[in-house]
């Protein structure tokens, strides 16, 4: 498995994780009644956002793996 697919594999993983736990914790405090599973698919969204935005990086030319550099 080359690097770069483990870079955007780590990266998906970690935004669907962050994202899900966020979207569990805030939902309520907010008020918004959501089920867990569309919460689920709230954070599967955003994990899918990752792909893109790694893959439109590649083809401008971007070689950083930060956004800042």
């Amino acid at each position: 498995m080359s690097e770069e697919l483990k870079d955007m594999l780590e990266r998906v993983a970690w935004t669907f994780v962050e994202s899900f736990i966020g979207a569990l914790t805030i939902a309520p405090l907010v008020g918004v009644e959501a089920e867990t599973i569309q919460l689920a698919a709230l954070s599967g969204g955003a994990a899918a956002l990752t792909v893109i935005k790694t893959y439109a990086k590649k083809q401008i030319g971007g070689n950083s793996q930060s956004v800042s550099k």
